[in-house]
């Protein structure tokens, strides 16, 4: 039976007076270890890591490290608006005991000439196994099916994290499994019981803070291969997801923090996100009612 990933894209709790709030990070990482996860992707997304300074990095790496002491993989971002400065975060955090880099590409005008090259020359700087952050949503890249065996033919090119949201990278991506000794991960919550019955090794997800022990509850139905299970397992998390996020996923950070918030994990729901800064009382209720209605997933 296979055992299958489950990789925390975790948050960055802050106080209510908008520092890093350390204790919060170190009670967060102890929950997700005792849900069964396999791991954390820190300062990605959703860990708001545009966000943070160099030194507010550190400090967070520094607790990571010695809280989750090689219980599990930790995945470091590194990602930046050029190479030199990708190049330089991987130097500033390689102090550090985590065990794999990842990377989101920058785009636009500040993206690649050559995609491969680029992605060629950060995995042979790097010191320990990359990730590539696939989020053509963020940066507007989409590299071909050639350009994935070429990127992903590189001995210190661990993997990928496809957030595309889409069926055709999802399927190819998974063609070139049968190729090269490379480790995919779905990274859409609406599509993890799919990508794992096509044979992804997991997923790396923003949700799992909140929501671990259900995406663990997903991950072991589909290795077992109990896959109606799984799928009734996944419209669950979708309906959850509806009330915590938003349909419209306007509440994305500051929604999940507030119930990770009401289970005593965080101490804050605070953000950095401007357009989040405050939770409308009528949220919080939607949000409390979640928790209460599907208790046996959200236990301190």
């Amino acid at each position: 039976m296979p055992h299958f990933r489950v990789i925390n894209a975790a948050v960055t709790p802050f106080t209510a007076e908008g520092k890093l709030d350390l204790k919060s990070a170190a009670r967060l990482y102890e929950h997700s270890l005792a849900c069964g996860l396999d791991g954390f992707f820190l300062f990605g997304s959703m860990g708001e890591w545009s966000l943070l300074t160099q030194d507010e990095q550190n400090a967070l790496a520094e607790v990571a490290c010695a809280t989750i002491s090689q219980r599990a993989r930790l995945l470091f971002g590194i990602h930046d608006v050029s190479l030199p400065r990708i190049l330089g975060n991987m130097e500033r955090l390689s102090r550090f005991s985590h065990s794999h880099w990842a990377v989101i590409l920058p785009g636009g005008w500040a993206g690649p000439a050559d995609i491969v090259s680029y992605v060629h020359r950060l995995a042979d700087a790097a010191d320990r196994p990359l990730f590539v952050y696939h989020l053509p949503q963020l940066n507007g890249l989409n590299p071909s099916l050639a350009q994935w065996r070429a990127i992903l033919a590189h001995p210190k090119v661990a993997g990928l994290k496809n957030s595309a949201g889409m069926m055709r990278p999802r399927k190819e991506l998974q063609m070139l499994k049968r190729e090269l000794p490379f480790e995919l991960y779905e990274g859409d919550e609406w599509a993890i019981d799919e990508a794992l019955a096509l044979g992804h090794d997991g997923v790396i997800v923003g949700f799992a803070s909140l929501g671990g022990r259900l995406l663990r509850a997903i991950a072991d139905a589909a290795g077992a291969g109990k896959h109606d299970e799984a799928r009734a397992l996944q419209y669950e998390l979708i309906e959850i997801f509806h009330q915590i996020y938003g349909e419209n996923t306007a509440w994305w950070s500051i929604g999940q923090k507030y119930g990770l918030q009401q289970l005593g994990i965080l101490d804050h729901a605070a953000t950095r996100v401007e357009s989040q800064r405050v939770l409308p009382p009528e949220r919080q209720a939607i949000i409390r009612t979640c928790l209460d209605q599907h208790a046996r997933w959200f236990q301190r």
